[in-house]
């Protein structure tokens, strides 16, 4: 493998450039547009020549040329003008817009092919590299929150270089990917999910992060969404779910420029759970109203009143400033200050909050890029070091770029780029229902007195630990909960991951029109991972190594062949063209067994029993012809015909071949009309078919080896019964969209209507236990997708020295499980934890429904409490809602005045649940606010609802009677420890939100207050400055994401959400 991956980095880069000045004068000027407003970074460029300079920020120009000499002014947008050198040294230009400014190109498939977005049949839309860098958010596909119609991002951001977690337009399958693919600079980046499925359901774990955070937003030029079958056919069995294009920043002919910059940004907990100030640790009583006492104890003959930390629950008694008690670090002589002290018994100067530290990122990169006729490169280096808002996490990203073009010879021309990104993190923050996870130690189980900052004395002389938790005052032992810094600064882990991903290619025009280009792709990583729970902790001590090494290489050649013909009125662009695609990847891990025999020596040999050691490998190869026909008539008509056959090692010999076809078509009417209030108008419709395979060796059984016992190795089979017959699953798109501009673009709208079906979709069967297996694959069932989008982008405001742009974007879609296998009307893709709640596809219901237990409800919709006072709960689960949301929004502002400019964007989410463990066991054990709100522990509750008579039949369905007010009093522990007890849906919330997404200002210096700087920019920045709507407001709705797979909408002790502040300054050289 590496032996590949070195062969595909050497790449043959040869660039030679000079620079000739003529010195005959100074040229200077100013560029302004048809309005008079100065435009900067307008390109100007002495014709035959390779010098050439970028207007400032005030349009302003110098340059040296001679007389007779000829400058060229060209910029996106506007008409390009050329003006030959007189007598004069003063050159002043207007440019005047273009009326093809709205036919951008994009880039489409991993083919480099560029194509006028007017011809395009199908919706997609460009973030700028701009957009996704001015928050300096260090992944560039978080960056893309609120900005894409369609396009849902969730990111747990407490979680220090965590995952991704996108989907375009809803979720296309029930157990295959639902990720878009990742194509960077034509080459298609691997972004699998190594979180465990515990980590996904909230069980514990610890979030590594994925693929967007291996790309240095700083060298990307833009970022296209490929929404749509029609836009991603072309990249066959892996592009169903859509597909994310990255564009990196370029070379440019004419002057070398130097850009760096410099940052920090600053994270601070945005929300935590609103905790309960009133009463301290204790376990309580559930059948009474009132709280517990202290226990006591009798040390050298002196009693003392001692508070319960025997147990994990605040249902304690009531802080008493004049009531003096033993805390849990009384108990240790070494520490001669507290040894037998008593302390009052009151909430702490340094509670929870307390612990979070401010987490601090420094970002800094440099960028060199130059240009000739013949051939451009850039390169870039870019460090970030950050520490997390948990102690002891920290994270360092260096990333390295350069591509470059050559023109060999008039026929030859050479393209190239290679990336390098090293990923270095340590103790990056457990989240989920775990011993290691800060959030379960404070907000699930604990006790509100204790003081943070003394419990960083977490360890005695001898290297034992000092824990809270102590079994009695005469037993130090851990019970149930580990001290958290014990934890952070003991149970720690390590992860490294170097990346290489990177291109080379060639063209050769073979005649005018003809020309056939040749590349190959690869993209290789080894992803080290080690962590460790320490002798001395409550759980059993343990060391792991996890080891991954991945590697993918695209080999391509294309033919094309374009032309215009019947005097340009007709344009021909057609190719054809092969891949052949080669995965590989191996893992191994390796875990003590037993405990560990020498305390603090972390290796596999110090395994108490024989450590364990499972390996695996894996390789998949897909070999594809593809090909492609434009026509476009009279720049008014236009159709595009698409055809793709892939043929994968993973599925049967005799049915591993599927075709992907797409055609699209676009009508420009605006051609039609001679309006000056009409500046474009278009109508597009778009239809394909693409789909998914399936991951290796899933057709056949295969024996796995076991534990040795006896010196025998037994093997198994496992519990699914592998399936020869599988096909892949098939997605059938179509789509219509009408886009328009109007008062010179001043407004535009650009609209979307689509409907996706997913058949044959890959589905896990229940069999009969005695044929061995469990389970098996089968193809079964069919999903769809149908919604809108809208985009819209107004300018209210345009003057020579202040401009307002407005961009609203709008996404509904409507998912739903059309059918399953036949006799089965749900399907559970994952179990939460506790309690039996689950997350399913359910036949009439959109994807991801939670499923649990429910209130009981009387006709008028009243709640039911039943005879003990409790609410009431259904016998059978029920529907509780979907993780995916009703629609999507984002808004944003940008000003401009003259230098200064001002933006923000505003996020918003509308549907979707979560299902919360925090919330749970939060209230379980007495540690939220509500647990003591009201004066509840010294009076009781009285539960919304009505009291009634509950029937049920034989299916568990039910009937209400009888009913009356509730005027039943409960002790308040008994209605916390019923959050526990009780239905699942007290603990399932609305995932709506308003998000302050970003706020971003940035001034750029006068030119010529720096005459060795072609530009600074001094800017500040914030991300997720404010958050509203929200159902409870003890979480963010986004943390309920862990990780990037299925397994959605489980709250299960994730680290709260951060906001995030900063400066930048950029310069330009």
């Amino acid at each position: 493998m590496r032996t590949n991956t070195r062969n595909f980095l050497t790449l043959l880069l040869s660039f030679v450039a000079y620079i000739s000045f003529a010195q005959d004068k100074s040229i200077t000027g100013t560029v302004t547009d048809q309005n008079g407003i100065p435009l900067p970074g307008v390109s100007v460029l002495i014709v035959s020549t390779t010098t050439g300079v970028q207007t400032d920020f005030d349009g302003k120009y110098s340059i040296r040329a001679s007389q007779g000499q000829q400058l060229r002014f060209s910029y996106v947008g506007q008409k390009t003008v050329t003006k030959q050198v007189g007598s004069s040294s003063v050159i002043n230009v207007k440019l005047e817009d273009d009326a093809q400014a709205l036919e951008e190109v994009v880039v489409t498939a991993a083919l480099g092919i560029t194509r006028e977005k007017k011809s395009l049949g199908y919706a997609t839309q460009e973030v700028s590299g701009d957009q996704l860098s001015e928050t300096r958010n260090t992944n560039a596909l978080n960056a893309l929150s609120g900005k894409v119609a369609g396009v849902q991002v969730s990111n747990s951001s407490g979680s220090l270089g965590g995952s991704s977690r996108i989907l375009i337009r809803g979720a296309g399958s029930i157990t295959q990917e639902n990720r878009p693919l990742i194509v960077v600079d034509g080459i298609p980046l691997d972004n699998s999910n190594y979180n465990t499925s515990s980590a996904q359901s909230g069980g514990g774990g610890r979030d590594y992060g994925d693929a967007g955070f291996d790309i240095n937003p700083d060298d990307i030029a833009s970022m296209n969404v490929l929404k749509g079958g029609a836009a991603s056919a072309l990249y066959g069995s892996r592009a169903s779910n859509g597909v994310i294009l990255i564009t990196t920043k370029s070379g440019k002919a004419g002057k070398a420029e130097v850009v760096f910059n410099s940052g920090v940004t600053f994270d601070q907990v945005n929300i935590l759970p609103k905790v309960q100030k009133l009463y301290g640790g204790g376990a309580g009583d559930a059948t009474t109203i009132g709280q517990s006492g202290f226990g006591q104890a009798t040390i050298n003959g002196t009693t003392y009143n001692v508070a319960d930390y025997g147990t994990d629950e605040s249902w304690g008694p009531r802080y008493d400033s004049n009531s003096r008690v033993l805390h849990w670090d009384a108990f240790d002589p070494e520490f001669s200050e507290d040894y037998l002290q008593p302390r009052a018994w009151v909430y702490p100067e340094n509670d929870k909050d307390d612990f979070f530290n401010t987490g601090v990122t420094y970002n800094n990169g440099i960028s060199f890029s130059q240009g000739t006729e013949k051939s451009t490169m850039r390169m870039s280096l870019n460090n970030t070091q950050s520490t997390g808002i948990v102690p002891n996490s920290e994270l360092s990203k260096t990333t390295v770029n350069f591509n470059g073009t050559s023109q060999l010879t008039d026929r030859l021309k050479m393209d190239a780029s290679v990336n390098l990104t090293i990923t270095d993190g340590f103790n990056r923050p457990a989240v989920g229902y775990t011993g290691e996870g800060v959030i379960q130690q404070f907000y699930q189980f604990g006790q509100t007195q204790l003081d943070y900052e003394r419990l960083k004395k977490y360890k005695l002389s001898d290297g034992a630990q000092r824990s809270w938790n102590r079994v009695s005052a005469t037993n130090g032992a851990v019970r149930y909960s580990d001290n958290p810094y014990w934890t952070l600064y003991e149970n720690t882990a390590e992860d490294k991951r170097t990346r290489w991903y990177g291109n080379v290619g060639l063209q050769y025009n073979l005649t005018d029109d003809l020309y056939v280009v040749g590349k190959i792709y690869g993209d290789t990583y080894d992803f080290r991972i080690n962590s460790r729970v320490a002798v001395g902790s409550q759980a059993q001590p343990f060391y792991t190594e996890i080891d991954r090494d991945f590697q993918e290489i695209n080999y391509e050649g294309r033919l094309h062949y374009d032309k215009n013909v019947f005097n340009d009125k007709l344009s021909i662009n057609t190719f054809v063209g092969l891949n052949r695609r080669d995965n590989e990847f191996h893992r191994i891990t390796g875990e003590t067994s037993g405990g560990l025999v020498v305390p603090g020596l972390y290796n596999l040999s110090n395994s108490s029993d024989p450590a364990q050691v499972t390996e695996y490998d894996s390789e998949k190869r897909v070999n594809s012809l593809y090909g492609s026909a434009s026509f476009g008539y009279d720049n008014f008509a236009y159709l595009t015909v698409t055809g793709r056959n892939d043929w994968s090692s993973t599925l049967p010999a005799d049915s591993n071949s599927y075709f992907y076809p797409s055609v699209s078509g676009s009508i420009v009417f605006s051609s039609l009309v001679d309006a000056n209030w009409l500046s474009f108008g278009k109508i597009r419709g778009g239809y394909a078919e693409v789909g998914s395979d399936t991951d290796p060796y899933q057709l056949a059984n295969t024996f796995t080896g076991g534990i040795p016992f006896l010196g025998n190795v037994p093997f198994d089979l496992g519990n699914t019964n592998r399936n020869p017959d599988l096909l892949p699953e098939e997605k059938q798109t179509w789509e219509l969209g009408l886009e328009m501009a109007f008062f010179k673009s001043r407004l535009s709208f650009d609209l979307t209507y689509y409907n996706e079906e997913t058949s044959d979709l890959i589905t896990p069967v229940q069999i009969d236990p005695a044929t061995g297996f469990t389970s098996t694959f089968t193809n079964a069932g069919k999903l769809q997708n149908k919604g809108i989008e809208a985009l819209v982008t107004v300018t209210p405001v345009q003057t020579n020295d202040f401009s307002w742009d407005l961009i609203w974007n709008f996404a509904k879609n409507d998912n739903e499980l059309l059918e399953i296998i036949d006799g089965v009307e749900t399907l559970q893709i994952a179990s939460f934890p506790f309690n039996s709640v689950s997350v399913n596809a359910v036949v009439g219901q959109p994807y991801g429904i939670i499923r649990g237990t429910n209130y009981v409800f009387d006709d008028q919709g009243n709640k039911v409490v039943n005879s003990n006072g409790s609410y009431a709960e259904t016998q059978n689960v029920e529907n509780l809602g979907s993780v995916l949301p009703d629609y999507t929004m984002g808004f944003r502002n940008n000003f401009k005045y003259k230098n200064l400019t001002f933006g923000f964007l505003v996020d918003v989410q509308k549907g979707g649940k979560y299902r919360s463990l925090t919330n749970m066991w939060g209230n379980y054990s007495g540690i939220l606010e509500q647990t003591a709100a009201n004066n509840i522990r010294e009076e009781g509750i009285v539960l919304p609802g009505v009291t009634g008579t509950v029937t049920y039949d034989e299916n568990g369905d039910y009937t209400v009677s009888n009913t009356a007010t509730n005027t039943q009093v409960i002790p308040a522990q008994q209605y916390g420890t019923d959050f526990y007890f009780g239905n699942d849906a007290q603990n399932v919330f609305d995932a709506d939100y308003i998000k302050l997404r970003e706020v971003t200002l940035a001034y750029t210096l006068p030119a010529d207050w720096f005459k060795d700087f072609a530009a600074i920019t001094v800017s500040a920045f914030g991300r997720n400055l404010g958050v509203w709507g929200l159902d409870n407001d003890n979480f963010d709705p986004e943390v309920a994401t862990s990780g990037s797979g299925n397994i959605q909408g489980s709250e299960g002790g994730s680290l709260p959400s951060t906001k995030s502040y900063g400066l930048n300054v950029q310069l330009k050289f």
